[in-house]
């Protein structure tokens, strides 16, 4: 039996690409749906997205996923990045790197303040990335316990 030739990376972001359209078309109709009284900017087609294209962008989804469609997203790279990698501690310092940049932005006034979803996610990943350097640490004690005199 000959060994399956494995999926090259590309194909995976083929696939965030196309999933990410099939949830915009998926978003887009519970906003058809929406009242005359309470329209939004992209039902207007008022959205200002040369000024801000990631948030209007991510207004659809919003309305779906409430302020964590940038985490959705952001987990679905890095979930990609472990599963082709498999390397924690490249995956801990993309997500670290990430979620600088997004908190820089906020400091900076580029972005909308952080919501409460956001916070309860970098509140969960400080705990994890405390976790994942605890572990970290207490192998390289042990491995050098371990090693003997060299």
């Amino acid at each position: 039996m000959a060994k399956q030739k494995p999926i090259p990376i590309g194909m995976y972001f083929i696939f965030v690409a196309f999933s990410l359209n099939l949830m915009s078309v998926a978003a887009l109709l519970p906003m058809a749906n929406a009242t005359p009284e309470n329209p939004t900017c992209v039902e207007l087609g008022t959205c200002m997205f040369a000024n801000d294209p990631l948030n209007v962008m991510l207004k659809p989804f919003d309305t779906i996923f409430g302020g964590l469609s940038l985490i959705i997203f952001w987990s679905l790279v890095i979930g990609i990045l472990w599963l082709r990698t498999e390397n924690p501690q490249l995956v801990g310092v993309v997500g670290v790197v990430m979620c600088a940049a997004y908190m820089s932005a906020i400091s900076a006034g580029t972005m909308p303040a952080a919501t409460v979803e956001f916070n309860t996610g970098l509140g969960v990943g400080g705990v994890l990335l405390a976790v994942s350097l605890g572990i970290s640490i207490y192998h390289l004690i042990t491995s050098r316990i371990h090693a003997g005199v060299q």
